[in-house]
C-alpha cells in the first residue's frame, strides 16, 4: 500500500523506520564530474575530462602539499590532455597573516594563474581550499575563477587568501592542472563538481 499523504503528529520522528524503494525528486545541484587523490611525488596534477557543455559553472575543493619548501601552487587550463600555457593568465589574490599583516599574489599575461606563492611543504600544512570555475567550456565567454584558501608559507606564517583569476581569451576547456613553479607537489587531493542550474 502506497502512502500519499501523512497526518500531522501521525509519525515520531524520534523513532525508527525501515524505508524500501527509491526516493525520488531530492535535490542535487553538485554532481561530481572528476576527483584525483595522489601520495605519489610528481611535477602536476591533472583532471582531464571534468567540464562539459552538460555545465555551464563547476565547484572545485583542493588540497595541494609541496614536496619542498618555498613553491608556489599554480593553476592552468586544459583542452584534449594538453596544457595551456598562453600567456593569458590573470590573477590576484589578498591575503591575510595570523599575525595582523596583509599581502597579495598578483599575475598579469602569464602563462598559468598563480594561487598561493612561498609555500611550507608539509602534508598537514599544504593549500586547502575551494574555487568556482565559471564557464570553461565555453568559446563564447572567458573563463574566471573565485577561489578562498588557506595554507602556511615557507617562513612559518598561516595565511588566508581570497581572489580570482581569468584567461583572457574564449577558449573552451575541459580540464584543468595544479603545479607548481618548481620541483613537484607530495600530496593531492581534488574534486570537482558540475553545478545544476
Amino acid at each position: 500500500m502506497a502512502i500519499t499523504k501523512i497526518q500531522a503528529e501521525s509519525m515520531n520522528l524520534a523513532d525508527t523506520y525501515a524505508f524500501t524503494g527509491t526516493v525520488t525528486g531530492t535535490p542535487s545541484t553538485f554532481v561530481k564530474t572528476g576527483s584525483l587523490v595522489s601520495t605519489s611525488v610528481a611535477g602536476s596534477y591533472s583532471l582531464d575530462s571534468v567540464f562539459s557543455s552538460t555545465y555551464k559553472n563547476y565547484f572545485v575543493t583542493f588540497k595541494y602539499s609541496m614536496a619542498a619548501d618555498g613553491q608556489d601552487l599554480r593553476l592552468k587550463f586544459r583542452t584534449g590532455g594538453s596544457t595551456n600555457s598562453q600567456s593569458n593568465y590573470q590573477a590576484y589574490f589578498r591575503t591575510t597573516f595570523t599575525n595582523g599583516s596583509v599581502g597579495e599574489t598578483t599575475n598579469s599575461d602569464g602563462d598559468h594563474v598563480r594561487l598561493a606563492e612561498s609555500c611550507k611543504a608539509a602534508n598537514d600544512e599544504g593549500v586547502q581550499g575551494f574555487m568556482y570555475i565559471f564557464n570553461p567550456f565555453s568559446t563564447s565567454t572567458y573563463t574566471h575563477i573565485t577561489a578562498s584558501f588557506n595554507d602556511k608559507k615557507s617562513d612559518g606564517n598561516k595565511r588566508f587568501s581570497f581572489g580570482g583569476g581569468m584567461f583572457d581569451a574564449t577558449t573552451s576547456f575541459d580540464g584543468f592542472q595544479l603545479t607548481q613553479n618548481t620541483g613537484n607537489g607530495d600530496v593531492v587531493d581534488i574534486q570537482c563538481w558540475g553545478i545544476k542550474e
